[in-house]
């Protein structure tokens, strides 16, 4: 059960770091572009689809860690 638990955990933080990294570089993005603009650092499309990856990605661990904190309450319950 706590496999299970370290798991979601695990893939939380990486949603966020995920998430922290993309909003990041579009807060920045007119001073991503390089001096001579030669072509765009930052893709839009791909930075929107990185942030409904990394929401979809935590919003499934949560459930994850969820379920595995109901399971262990039943274990509990069962042994008391």
């Amino acid at each position: 059960m706590i496999n299970a638990m370290q798991s979601a955990l695990d893939g939380m933080q990486a949603a966020e770091s995920q998430l922290d990294t993309t909003a990041n570089r579009i807060a920045h993005y007119p001073f991503a572009l390089p001096p001579a603009n030669t072509g765009d650092t930052v893709d839009l499309s791909t930075d929107m689809v990185n942030l409904i990856q990394a929401r979809d990605n935590f919003a499934a661990d949560a459930s994850v860690a969820k379920v595995a904190d109901e399971i262990q309450q039943s274990t509990i319950s069962m042994l008391a």
